[in-house]
């Protein structure tokens, strides 16, 4: 079955758009891309005037939502996939907090046939259990250690091969061999969680290390006698940084430095979301601690500490273009086109002629209208 959305703006990728035209969607693909009204056949037909085209969002750090954890399996994945589209977000991550080597396999397997109707799972983020105790957050210590090339080969067995990306800390012993033996087995080193100097994390980068996890959160910092690994960020421009954009991560001075000094081609948006995410305020056991959720924010219990987020993808664009004012392709950058780039998937994070027809619809408010995933609709805001 074919549709074509005519009358539309569409954000093609993070360099062109087009201001009024048309998508040819057929198979699950775009078959044609126009930039002026088409009068062609198609099954069906919707005007989008007066709405822009996004490729729909990528999240690759999300740990649950509706009550759901990814530590406890599949189940997690039906929930974020319901939930995500009502964002815009077409595709994620699961994304693991640290468990016993026993639990992570079994959450792995769990993990390895899960499958979902709305967003789609690409795969597994590791965050940990290779990190630093000195910026374990809220991972359980008793889990944190050196790395294994054992123990990593058994987690891509009981995977199903489907773990894309792994945060380390690189000055754990023995991360000069295993880095590159993450690349080798196609997993994407991400820094983070770490108390490394600014030049062990530079290192990283020469071993293969491609990204920093939640930049500025869990990592040791910018300091002029003592830089760390978030000056490194700075001096690594071909690597990708993960921000969670809600103004209570980073304060709002420092995302606006970082976007004047890095721009959007080396911000990915994240959102962190945790397994409260689109519940009732109230208390919720994450990583084994008690959480308190209010509105979007979430804290540990007994120590105030931040607990990962509650708010969706669409929430960070609302942010990031109160503060900044970025412009279409610029959003396009950061939520999709590099999250894409990073995980080597060039049919999605954009909206050319055979790419996945993934598309969140907004209006004018960035408001959610629609979203689409391989082509079909499968969430449209409801009128008031």
């Amino acid at each position: 079955m074919s549709t074509l959305l005519k009358n539309a703006h569409i954000v093609l990728d993070d360099r062109n758009e087009i201001e009024k035209g048309c998508l040819l969607i057929e198979g699950g693909f775009i078959q044609e891309v126009f930039d002026h009204e088409a009068d062609i056949e198609a099954d069906e037909a919707e005007d989008m005037s007066g709405l822009t085209l996004y490729p729909g969002f990528i999240d690759p750090h999300n740990h649950g939502a509706m009550g759901k954890d990814f530590i406890c399996g599949a189940e997690a994945v039906s929930a974020v996939s319901e939930d995500a589209v009502k964002d815009g977000t077409t595709a994620f991550l699961a994304s693991l907090t640290v468990l016993s080597h026993e639990g992570e396999l079994e959450a792995l397997k769990s993990l390895a046939g899960a499958k979902a109707d709305k967003a789609v799972c690409l795969g597994i983020h590791m965050e940990g259990p290779y990190l630093s105790k000195e910026y374990k957050a809220l991972m359980d210590e008793r889990y944190l250690r050196d790395p294994s090339i054992e123990e990593l080969n058994e987690m891509i067995e009981a995977s199903s091969n489907r773990i894309r990306t792994m945060t380390v800390a690189p000055e754990r012993k023995g991360m000069d061999a295993f880095i590159p033996y993450l690349c080798k087995k196609g997993i994407i080193p991400m820094i983070g969680h770490t108390a490394c100097t600014c030049q062990q994390a530079l290192r990283a980068r020469t071993w293969g290390a491609k990204g920093f996890t939640h930049l500025y959160n869990a990592m040791s910092q910018h300091t002029h006698r003592n830089p760390g690994c978030a000056t490194a960020a700075f001096l690594a421009d071909d690597m990708y940084k993960e921000m969670i954009l809600d103004g209570f991560h980073t304060d709002t001075d420092v995302v606006r430095m970082t976007y004047k000094e890095m721009g959007p081609e080396q911000i990915i948006m994240i959102t962190d979301a945790m397994l409260a995410k689109g519940m009732k305020d109230g208390v919720y056991t994450f990583s084994g601690l008690k959480c308190r959720k209010e509105g979007i924010h979430v804290r540990v219990v007994e120590t105030g500490r931040i607990a990962g987020s509650a708010f969706g993808m669409i929430d960070a664009v609302r942010f990031v273009s109160d503060l900044v004012h970025p412009s279409p392709i610029e959003i396009c950058a950061m939520t999709s086109h590099n999250a894409a780039v990073l995980l080597k998937d060039e049919s999605r994070g954009n909206l050319n002629k055979n790419a996945r027809a993934d598309i969140a619809v907004l209006d004018d408010q960035l408001n959610v209208i629609e979203t689409y995933v391989a082509g079909r609709s499968v969430y449209r805001r409801k009128q008031s």
